[in-house]
């Protein structure tokens, strides 16, 4: 797999706070649209998840036509995973990005029930996708 550096959300994004936490790189498709060839969204957690209660993260692809993301709109989520899933090498997401972008792209991750005392995330967009066994 071939990652461009400019289709990279979260390169070991580490949050900890009960709270929505947007990636920290917008995606800027340069104009609204659906593109010719589909593009793979790939979260994955880097570090595993530990929390001290029963912690649980939501993963979200969001698309706005303001890089404020003032009224984002969610194009695809997880539901609520919990901390005992979310070990190192986990991919929580391997979707094509779905029809309907506006022009920025942002990966959403938002922590549920209980404080993180570690774990990593990284997202990003690719042309195509590695084979799980």
């Amino acid at each position: 797999m071939i990652l461009d550096k400019e289709l990279i959300f979260s390169d070991a994004q580490a949050e900890t706070t009960v709270a929505p936490h947007a990636s920290k790189n917008i995606v800027d498709l340069t104009t609204a649209g659906d593109a010719l060839d589909s593009l793979w969204l790939v979260v994955a957690v880097q570090t595993t998840v530990t929390s001290e209660g029963n912690a649980t993260v939501t993963f979200a692809l969001q698309t706005d036509s303001d890089s404020a993301f003032g009224s984002a709109e969610t194009l695809l989520a997880t539901a609520a995973i919990a901390k005992a899933s979310l070990t190192a090498g986990t991919q929580v997401i391997r979707a094509r990005i779905p029809m309907g972008c506006k022009r920025y792209l942002r990966v959403l991750y938002t922590i549920g029930t209980a404080a993180l005392t570690a774990g990593k995330f990284d997202a990003y967009l690719v042309s195509g996708i590695d084979k799980l066994s």
